[in-house]
């Protein structure tokens, strides 16, 4: 329970005013992918490009989601 109030004040404190279920409900539907490339030997996750409320959720912990489906730190 403590860390998902904490999530939730850390939301709160990006703008984001919603319940720490709805948020964890919308971040269960960021799903992933294991690709490999032609001539590669392991695969590579990728991440499907995040919702606008995902994206502002991984933003808030200072984080994206690159073209290339990616998860970077976000250096904005």
């Amino acid at each position: 329970m403590t860390y998902l109030r904490r999530i939730e004040l850390k939301l709160a404190a990006a703008g984001i005013n919603r319940t720490v279920t709805d948020i964890m409900q919308d971040m269960h539907r960021l799903h992933s992918v294991l690709s490999i490339p032609k001539d590669a030997r392991k695969p590579h996750r990728r991440l499907e490009t995040p919702s606008k409320t995902q994206a502002e959720v991984l933003s808030a912990f200072g984080h994206r989601v690159d073209a290339s489906g990616v998860l970077q730190p976000d250096l904005n």
